[in-house]
């Protein structure tokens, strides 16, 4: 299974102005360090997470049907928050199927509609689903999202360091995001 970035998103979560007064930092010498932490303190965060911060369209390959969506109760797409299901196709050599009207998304779950069924995927072949995941734009973002980005890149720019991690209360933040799975 794979996920792609079909559209990036068309800003990050947090404006260079706003992630320079956090850090303190009132010229602009260190705009391209910085703009480099935002960008990598977000991906950190979004892997950590399994959120896409500001929305973007996204792609989900996989050759053989999830577990979860051949029981019924729905796959778990990778990212959420998820706001709309794009297409739903099956790809096997130059045919291509579209499936999209056998799905439904109930929340963060890619779902059969009542009454359809899972076609085979034949050998050598995928299905894409491709889907819109994230908040909205940088204003519809969480401010503990913010705050754990900003704290993360903080972190880095005291270290001295372009390589973001995730730090203690950044992870304090995130914890508090995570769907928990029962």
């Amino acid at each position: 299974m794979t996920l792609t970035v079909l559209t990036p998103p068309d800003e990050e979560p947090v404006s260079l102005s706003k992630a320079k007064s956090y850090l303190r930092i009132g010229h602009d010498g260190e705009d391209e360090l910085v703009i480099s932490l935002i960008a990598g303190a977000r991906a950190a965060l979004e892997t950590q997470a399994g959120l896409c911060l500001v929305s973007r369209t996204l792609r989900w390959s996989f050759a053989v049907w999830p577990r979860d969506l051949i029981a019924r109760s729905g796959g778990r797409l990778p990212a959420g928050p998820v706001s709309e299901l794009v297409s739903v196709r099956s790809l096997a050599g130059e045919v291509e199927t579209d499936l999209t009207s056998r799905f439904l998304l109930d929340g963060q779950r890619l779902c059969l509609r009542p009454g359809s069924w899972l076609p085979a995927i034949e050998t050598g072949a995928r299905v894409e689903v491709d889907f819109v995941a994230g908040f909205g734009s940088a204003a519809d973002v969480p401010e503990d999202l913010s705050l754990a980005l900003l704290v993360m890149a903080d972190a880095a720019y005291r270290r001295g360091s372009t390589d973001v991690v995730v730090s203690e209360a950044a992870a304090a933040l995130i914890t508090a995001r995570r769907e928990v799975r029962l």
